[in-house]
């Protein structure tokens, strides 16, 4: 993936995590594991962003 595709995939994975956080309140499981999923992606962008 290049740079640009890992922040709209970073992008996306925001909006999923405030979609679900409206829908379930921000200490519901599904939104603590999705906010591991954006960590994940927030490094990966920080990994391309000094390649």
């Amino acid at each position: 993936m290049n740079k640009n595709e890992v922040q709209d995939e970073m992008e996306r994975q925001r909006r999923i995590l405030h979609q679900l956080a409206d829908q379930y309140g921000f200490m519901d499981e599904r939104v603590l594991t999705q906010s591991q999923k954006l960590d994940e992606w927030l490094n990966e962008f920080e990994r391309h962003k000094y390649a």
